[in-house]
């Protein structure tokens, strides 16, 4: 009997020391604290390019990523505090933290082909983009909401310093997050890419849980048992990720700060098209790049040669790139030279790799937001047209549609200058209406062009026309008994710099497109 107490008292001896070399103090508590938040706010902000290519970006897609990475932070300290308090440990952590890591990685497997984890098509659209973010971006979050109770547990040494600690984790956590924003958005995405960038998370991740537990010839077997299960994990995890990198086919020919960017030959390479995220933004004609062929150019077309015919050189301002063709259309047959303000240099870089663009001097490119270039241009600079062609997912960047920025376009338009506005829209028209309504506070006469061919409540461009003198009359133009019949056909909102719901009039739109994507997906996949 004796014998056996010796043994028994052994054993709990030796499981008394597992715990305790296990919960030993963790060395540079605020460094790990600092890294693991880092890597959640990089993925956060990797989220809404990870889904634009399936689904665009608009509202919807940030209020969700950034609901479900708070909703899950809250409920990984949640869960974090009760594990510290019922089993602190290293080796813990470093589970936690092998999670995150491997659930990084899943992002790169699951966002190849939302459709297999898409809501079900009968759900609203506002709740799929939720589904969507909760599937690919909660338990992310949540593994990494409880590592800091974790490390503030393994950092006290008594009570008597508890604000002090967390304190100093918190603030590290906090500064992290800081980081990983900035690094993302300015250098990581641009640099290596989103899928890059998610992987190099996860091996971050996988880095720390190792980190956990440096020394593993040093720890008891139990322990030690734990490490190297996490080490092969960790080895895993990153084999999985570079594997999942190699082999995928990316859906952009050229992956930018502001969109995917894809480039399709239509008609055995006949026409090329430009899409941005979901949108088409142009088509060319491989042979001859001054076709209008998108239609909403050719109703620009259409109202410039009923305008000007070819009494004068055309000087125009552009809002926007796309893929260049109206300006080359203006030099061409008006002799015009043209201003373009394109904000994204990629879109201009592929333009003239894929798309024939050519420096002339009818066209002068400056990279930079449309507000702020047109606002900086000289007083004097006036304009015959001004081009509004700027997109970001179906909507027109809210500070291009204000009243206040339709002044600016106005204070830089000749006497008998034409505005010229690409509108998409549909279901309710209530942007439409909204927008045409706030352009009729600052230019006396607003015509409206609507696409041939576009179906009544179906999403479609449109084309609105704005000047200081009477604009010519042309053969789709809505005749003003029609136009003033539709804006009386609903509520409108006049959109200022301070109040700009652009996002809430195009929710229906949104909403439709939602439901047609998932639809098409799930006949792809039957």
């Amino acid at each position: 009997m004796t014998a056996i107490a010796r043994r028994l008292g052994a054993a709990l001896d030796s499981a008394t020391a597992v715990e305790e070399t296990d919960a030993r103090p963790l060395r540079f508590p605020a460094t790990f604290a600092f890294i693991g938040s880092a890597c959640l706010l990089v993925l956060e902000i990797d989220a809404g390019r990870i889904l634009a290519p399936s689904i665009g970006v608009s509202l919807y897609t940030w209020t969700s990523v950034i609901g479900v990475v708070l909703a899950g932070i809250s409920l990984g300290n949640w869960l974090g505090g009760k594990i510290a308090d019922r089993r602190p440990g290293r080796s813990i952590l470093a589970y936690e933290y092998m999670g995150a890591a491997i659930f990084s990685g899943l992002i790169l497997v699951l966002s190849r082909d939302v459709s297999h984890v898409a809501a079900p098509a009968s759900w609203p659209a506002d709740l799929q983009v939720l589904w969507l973010a909760t599937i690919l971006f909660l338990m992310p979050s949540v593994l990494l909401g409880m590592v800091t109770p974790m490390i503030v547990k393994l950092s006290l040494a008594s009570l008597d310093e508890t604000g002090r600690v967390v304190g100093r984790i918190q603030a590290a956590a906090s500064a992290g997050s800081i980081v990983g924003v900035f690094f993302a958005g300015f250098w990581l995405i641009s640099a290596f890419g989103t899928r890059a960038v998610v992987a190099d998370a996860a091996i971050a991740l996988v880095i720390l849980a190792i980190a956990c537990n440096p020394f593993w010839l040093e720890l008891p077997p139990r322990t030690a048992r734990a490490a190297a299960n996490v080490g092969g994990a960790g080895i895993v995890t990153t084999l999985l990720v570079a594997g999942l990198l190699i082999t995928y086919t990316p859906p952009c020919t050229r992956e930018s700060d502001y969109y995917c960017i894809r480039v399709d030959n239509l008609e055995k390479g006949k026409y090329k098209q430009l899409s941005l995220d979901v949108l088409i933004n142009g088509i060319v004609n491989t042979k001859d790049p001054t076709q209008l062929v998108y239609p909403y150019e050719r109703l620009y077309g259409e109202v410039v040669d009923a305008k000007y015919r070819t009494s004068r050189p055309l000087t125009a301002f552009a809002i926007g790139g796309g893929t260049f063709t109206f300006p080359r259309w203006l030099e061409r047959y008006h002799h015009g030279t043209t201003r373009v303000a394109e904000i994204d240099p990629e879109v201009t870089d592929i333009n003239r790799e894929e798309f024939g663009l050519r420096d002339t001097a009818g066209i002068k490119i400056t990279t930079g937001d449309a507000r702020p270039v047109l606002r900086d241009r000289p007083k004097t600079e006036r304009y015959d047209l001004v081009l509004g062609d700027a997109f970001g997912d179906i909507a027109i960047p809210y500070h291009l549609v204000t009243r206040e920025f339709n002044q600016l376009v106005k204070s830089h338009l000749k006497p008998d200058g034409l505005y010229l506005v690409n509108i998409v829209d549909g279901v309710h028209y209530d942007f439409l209406r909204s927008y045409i309504t706030t352009l009729k506070q600052t230019f006396p006469y607003v015509r409206l062009l609507i696409t041939p061919g576009g179906a009544q409540g179906q999403q479609n461009t449109f084309v609105v026309v704005a000047s200081m003198q009477k604009p010519p009359r042309t053969r789709s133009m809505t005749p003003d008994i029609q136009l003033t019949s539709f804006l009386n056909e609903g509520d409108t909102t006049t959109l200022t710099d301070d109040h700009v719901p652009v996002d809430q009039l195009l929710a229906p739109v949104f909403r439709k497109r939602m439901h047609q994507h998932i639809d098409q997906s799930a006949q792809a996949g039957s």
